[in-house]
């Protein structure tokens, strides 16, 4: 009884031995498993991230017009203006670099101004940078439409590629501005300290008065003519005002027209429209006043005369008759 007893107590032993073995092995196992898993959650992750940043890092150099402006401030019929883009390089990674640009309208309502050509060279626009590009052109004389379209094709160079990209865009007759301008006539001749006549033609374009605008004339003349206040601007009417300037000296002289106002976004806007040449005269008080008073001078003196005669003639008669 007693080995008997013995042998069970081993076995006993040595199977609760296994069994504490086989459950440390399991929880082993399955703590491995867990990190495992961990693991490929991770790596799981990191390459779902890095296709992303491979595609933010990959996005090419484009070219375009952002926006423009247009000195002169109006599009005439055989005005020359000039329009100075605004490009901008929508790649926040890649410069732009030996950028040409080509210059078209399908219109055919504009054009390169005499001597210069369609295709401009701008050079390198850097990440994210803008650069301005001022072109003179002129507009034709049969230009008898609201608007005229320019088209800007762009060839350049980026990560040692050749890439090219294309733009257009309408600039309305008023100049795309918030008050267009149709037109502006000044006389060409004018005299010192007399009134010459401005008329003004405009419209508001916007949906928004516009309260303060005001012609600003740069040149010699009185202070009166170097702020000419508009008035009122009410969103969506047209204007055709009359105004007079008045020059302070003879001889050819040159001004320059500015409008400006406040937009409708609170941003101050001056608007050139343009340098105007007046051919002013000089009239003195010599020629106004003086060569009548000689003649009323030489009159008198023809007067006196007749009625000095007059009474010679009429005292010889009465000495005769006596």
């Amino acid at each position: 009884m007693k080995k008997i007893n013995t042998i069970l107590k081993t076995l006993f032993v040595c199977l609760f031995a296994v069994v504490i073995v086989g459950a440390n092995t399991t929880f082993v196992s399955f703590a491995t498993e867990v990190e495992e898993t961990a693991e490929v959650e991770e790596t799981a992750e990191a390459e779902q991230e890095t296709p992303v940043l491979e595609a933010e890092s990959s996005v090419v150099a484009i070219v375009e017009v952002e926006s423009y402006t247009i000195e002169g401030g109006m599009l005439e019929a055989g005005k020359d203006v000039t329009v100075n883009f605004n490009l901008h390089n929508t790649s926040d990674t890649y410069s732009a670099s030996s950028i040409i640009m080509t210059m078209t309208s399908s219109s055919g309502m504009i054009y390169p101004v005499y001597g210069t050509d369609n295709q401009i060279y701008v050079g390198t626009i850097g990440a994210g940078k803008t650069k301005t590009v001022s072109v003179p052109v002129t507009v034709s004389s049969f230009f008898r439409v609201d608007s005229v379209d320019i088209t800007c094709q762009f060839d350049y160079i980026s990560s040692n590629t050749k890439l090219g990209n294309t733009s257009t865009i309408v600039i309305p007759a008023s100049g795309g501005t918030t008050l267009g301008v149709k037109s502006i006539d000044l006389s060409s001749h004018a005299i010192v300290n007399g009134k010459s006549l401005l008329s003004f033609r405009y419209a508001n374009n916007s949906e928004v008065n516009i309260t303060d605008a005001k012609l600003v004339i740069n040149g010699n003349v009185s202070n009166s003519s170097k702020a000419i206040k508009l008035d009122t601007a009410y969103a969506g009417k047209s204007y055709n005002k009359d105004f007079y300037v008045t020059f302070v000296e003879d001889g050819d002289q040159e001004i320059t027209v500015t409008l400006e106002y406040t937009d409708i976004d609170g941003s101050e806007v001056s608007t050139d429209l343009g340098t105007y040449r007046i051919l002013v005269s000089k009239e003195t008080e010599e020629d106004v006043v003086v060569t009548p008073n000689r003649m009323l001078s030489m009159a008198g003196k023809a007067v006196g005369v007749l009625v000095l005669l007059g009474a010679v003639c009429v005292t010889i008669v009465y000495i005769k008759k006596h």
